[in-house]
């Protein structure tokens, strides 16, 4: 085949001709495809083996194309393409790369304002390169160099086009709603439509929702990629360094006007370096992802705190109703469980520089490992002030531990800490900083509320308690023994006295005489714990009455409390008691129930004291 004769360069030619037009005609303008195209054009008609391309990238040029796996470098800096080139456009037999690649020519590509564009090498050619004219072979580098100035023009109007209009649509879309999720997904879809050769990541900080389908990771801080971390803090667009020839990697931040709220991680799936204009639309996508997530995020923040405030209201309502303690407490827990899920929930009372586990907490709280936690939340509430907050708290307690998230919040009232309540949740970080501060109004508007409940309750004790023996008052069993006649089928009623009370308080004092009469209380207190109601009901006389109890089952309580007041008391004392009891509804009357025990009682007193006299049961009490 005569090659002098341009039919080389004429099929070069034509199917560069052939390539503009089919890739136009479409309106699918893709320029990595044509590079493609381009490269098999020209290995075809070198009939070459190996062809290797470095496109110009301001700096340096930069690998796009190796046609076999051959170890060359990324990237030639303009001082070795010179030396190559020795300032001509042509050089010949010659080698690159890491492990010598032998090519039989090389063209330097430039622009008419001698800038240059690239440099291709052929390797193998079955033409000889004397068979072609020197002119042909500049020919051959000059259509090279009209075809890609041509084919880059042409791929910027067409991609300008259609980035911006994508960008004009995913635009509208963003500041059309607020969901996150949707956000998410759109920013991707429409990377995915501008950029079908790219593979893209989002990298999200402080990130706690599932994205089913979506590339969207956590933003890892101690391993992120060098070029991501300095792309999250500085705001920046950064391209990470690479020597692999077939990967490039893009990261630019996800900026809002208050913070980055993550990273778009664009990976090239070849060779190909990101060009300015690309550059320049990931960037613009991503501030505006940027500035539509953060509305989005302050929009849902700004719901949570509506919410929040809302609940809190509520629960201040609830909590100011004169609710008891308990019942404050336990809607108080039921509120936590549902705000944090949370694990276990512990409210604490200090008294005396003592702490108090109040029956409403969760039943982990009363074992060994829970106190384990209730001993370092009150160290460190008690010499700090201040409320805790931990991610993970499994490197300050010993042994093996259930609940690793932690929060705790004291009780503070007039400057004085009455308690704390600690929220604990299984898995490590389980815990938002917003849960943290709504913790902490929960917290801030019960302690009222449950201060007031203790006192009320406080005050209502000792209405109806006996300030000495802390025995029920006299008025309290009246009332309670006339509920009974009106509730109940029958009751029993025990008058006792200590016998010889006077002698204590004159031969040991009144002080010791007191105390002897606290001691029979306690005693009084232990044995009918759970079944009777104790009072003291004047003087040295203690009255017991028992709802639904006969008279024979009051009695055996009676001679247990005479069998132990002696061996319990110091100096020691016995008791007498009287026994009445009634079985009927009709015409019950306490003053008769009692006047009955009274007759009893003056019988064991004659009998000798420290005994048990009943009266029988009267089906009628006038």
């Amino acid at each position: 085949m005569d090659w002098s004769n341009k039919y080389f360069l004429h099929i070069y030619k034509s199917r560069l001709y052939d390539l503009m037009n089919v890739d136009s005609s479409t309106n699918t303008v893709n320029i990595h495809h044509w590079y493609r195209e381009w490269f098999k054009i020209v290995q075809d008609c070198f009939q070459a083996q190996d062809i290797v391309y470095y496109q110009w990238m301001g700096e340096e040029y930069r690998i796009v194309h190796v046609s076999t796996n051959h170890n060359v470098s990324y990237s030639m800096s303009s001082q070795s393409a010179d030396a190559l080139f020795h300032y001509h456009s042509l050089s010949y037999n010659s080698e690159i790369g890491k492990d010598t690649f032998a090519y039989d020519i090389g063209f330097k590509l430039m622009k008419k304002n001698s800038t240059p564009l690239g440099i291709l090498f052929v390797q193998g050619s079955q033409i000889s390169m004397s068979q072609l004219f020197e002119s042909d072979l500049l020919d051959f580098a000059l259509e090279s160099e009209q075809f890609l100035k041509k084919m880059n023009y042409f791929y910027k109007i067409v991609e300008d086009e259609q980035r911006y209009r994508e960008l004009y649509k995913v635009t509208e879309i963003f500041h059309s709603t607020m969901d996150i999720d949707l956000l998410l997904k759109q920013v991707i879809t429409t990377l995915y439509r501008v950029f079908p050769d790219y593979s893209f990541n989002l990298l999200l900080s402080n990130d706690h929702h599932k994205h089913e389908g979506l590339p969207i990771k956590g933003f890892e801080y101690d391993t992120a990629d060098l070029a991501a971390m300095q792309s999250f803090v500085n705001g920046t667009i950064e391209i990470a360094d690479s020597t692999h020839v077939e990967h490039a990697t893009l990261y630019a931040p996800l900026k809002g006007k208050q913070g980055v709220y993550g990273v778009l991680e664009v990976c090239s799936t070849h060779s190909f370096s990101y060009p300015e204009y690309e550059v320049e639309f990931i960037r613009l996508l991503a501030y505006t992802a940027g500035s539509a997530l953060e509305n989005a995020k302050l929009y849902q923040q700004s719901k949570s705190l509506i919410t929040d405030l809302q609940l809190i209201n509520e629960i201040s309502h609830k909590l100011n109703s004169d609710l008891r303690m308990s019942e404050t407490l336990s809607y108080l827990k039921v509120q936590i469980d549902r705000s944090f899920q949370a694990s276990a929930v512990a409210f604490i009372m200090i008294n005396q520089g003592e702490e108090q586990v109040l029956n409403e907490s969760s039943s982990f709280f009363f074992s060994e490992n829970g106190n384990q936690y209730i001993r370092f939340v009150k160290d460190r509430i008690v010499n700090e002030n201040e409320s805790l907050f931990i991610g993970d708290i499994s490197t300050k307690l010993e042994g093996q531990i259930p609940y690793f998230s932690l929060m705790a919040v004291p009780m503070v009232q007039k400057n004085l800490i009455k308690g704390f309540c600690i929220v604990l949740q299984e898995k490590p970080y389980s815990f938002s900083f917003d849960m943290y501060k709504l913790l902490q109004s929960f917290i801030h508007h019960s302690t009222l509320a449950l201060t007031n409940s203790m006192l009320r309750e406080k005050l209502e004790k000792m209405v109806i308690t006996d300030h000495l023996t802390s025995l029920y008052a006299r008025r309290y069993l009246d009332d309670e023994m006339k509920k009974s006649m009106k509730r109940d089928d029958r009751g029993s009623y025990i008058l006792m006295d200590l016998d010889n009370f006077k002698e204590i308080n004159d031969r040991y004092g009144h002080q010791v005489g007191d105390e002897v009469l606290i001691q029979t209380a306690r005693v009084i207190q232990r044995t009918v714990e759970g079944k009777g109601l104790p009072a003291r009901w004047g003087g040295e006389e203690i009255a017991v009455y028992f709802p639904n109890y006969s008279a024979a089952e009051s009695k055996v309580i009676a001679d247990e409390i005479v069998k132990r007041i002696p061996k319990e008391t110091s100096p020691s004392i016995t008791v007498s008691c009287g026994i009445s009891s009634w079985e009927d509804h009709n015409d019950i009357n306490v003053k008769s129930l009692i006047r009955r025990a009274d007759s009893a009682l003056y019988v064991a007193k004659n009998k000798g004291r420290n005994q048990v006299v009943m009266q029988h049961v009267e089906t009628s009490i006038k």
